[in-house]
């Protein structure tokens, strides 16, 4: 019989060494990938900034002024022509979360000395550090344009309305929790009398209490909801009248606000309430807490008379309670706020939520 030589095999060990080293690599290689998708998101993310800031220039050649509001995914059309000054304004790739950045998109805003246009960058990138950059018809700032709770909006033009006598172009803000609010009830638009009804006639229309503009500059103005929403989307979170970067808030985040002010961990109060008061003690923080200035201001009833100023107070949402709108309701003095539904003909206050 011949003796034949046995080929060994790989023992235990070398096969987990064969394959911790496969791991190795396909993790290393995974990564330089992952990061070279990151690092090409944020080239595109500047290339992105650098079209659109020089399409605001052609369009202030032309217009002699910058764009009221521009929609990201979409064109950008003159207002005085019919020029289409960029097809498709480029969109914050996705995802939007890379790294240190929010998942937001793109955002525009005017201010005094012209826009400012928010993007993020994961990486350094062109000599700019990760995080939130500010573009402005002077440059890339290497910081965020807007600091909550510091920052005012300046308000020129809303709904194609210029903001001027009797109106309220400038506003403070407010950091409650994670959001930022505006401090003070909007007030912009063309004055109308209690009997008028609001409608879409491109021209921004707003209610003073007792049809007394003073009331106005004091408490803020009244709209009925479609001209809030200015007739177009009927999503949560429509811009509506507030500014560009700004939106009505939906109800969630109305409640998300109230949750906050009674207390964030207990999460006390009712989301799913209807016409209940909940929420104790957020009503009388929100009169009481510094800034946010929650205004007794009344409203306009549905026969165009006033009622309630200084007693009760209303706050649309963008959220619909089909047929009805999810509003929300402060008693002077009360420690409670009401979720309540409501129809859409009352003139109520607007308070902007930032995007």
């Amino acid at each position: 019989m011949t003796n034949q030589k046995i080929k060994a095999g790989f023992t235990l060990i070398e096969l987990i060494m064969v394959v911790a080293i496969i791991g190795t690599i396909l993790t290393v290689s995974f990564i330089s990938f992952t990061n070279a998708r990151q690092k090409a998101r944020d080239t595109k993310r500047l290339s992105d900034i650098t079209q659109i800031q020089n399409t605001l220039e052609l369009y202030l050649r032309d217009e002699g002024r910058y764009p009221d509001a521009i929609t990201f995914g979409s064109s950008l059309t003159g207002s005085s022509s019919i020029r289409v000054y960029m097809n498709n304004l480029p969109q914050n790739p996705s995802p939007r979360d890379d790294g240190v950045c929010p998942n937001n998109d793109y955002i525009y805003t005017i201010n005094e000395s012209g826009y400012l246009l928010d993007f993020c960058l994961s990486e350094p990138t062109a000599q700019l550090t990760a995080g939130e950059k500010c573009a402005t018809p002077q440059g890339i700032l290497n910081r965020r344009c807007f600091t909550c709770g510091t920052d005012q909006i300046v308000i020129s033009t809303i709904a194609g309305h210029p903001c001027g006598t009797g109106d309220t172009c400038t506003y403070d803000t407010i950091q409650i929790g994670d959001q930022c609010w505006l401090r003070q009830n909007l007030n912009i638009g063309n004055y109308v009398t209690g009997a008028t009804t609001q409608t879409d006639n491109e021209i921004l229309e707003k209610y003073c209490y007792n049809n007394d503009n003073n009331n106005c500059v004091t408490d803020g103005a009244l709209y009925q909801w479609d001209e809030a929403m200015q007739y177009g989307s009927l999503l949560p979170g429509t811009q509506g009248v507030c500014p560009s970067g700004w939106h009505l808030p939906t109800d969630f985040e109305q409640h998300t606000l109230e949750n906050f002010l009674s207390n964030p961990y207990l999460n006390i109060c009712n989301p799913d309430r209807i016409n209940v008061n909940d929420c104790g003690p957020a009503g009388s923080v929100l009169q009481n807490i510094d800034g946010f200035n929650f205004i007794i201001s009344g409203l306009r009833e549905i026969n165009g008379s006033f009622n309630y100023r200084n007693t009760y107070s209303w706050m649309w949402s963008s959220s619909l309670n089909e047929p009805e709108i999810f509003v929300r309701a402060i008693t002077s003095g009360g420690q409670s706020i009401g979720r309540n539904s409501a129809i859409r003909n009352y003139g109520m206050s607007v308070r902007c939520l930032k995007n």
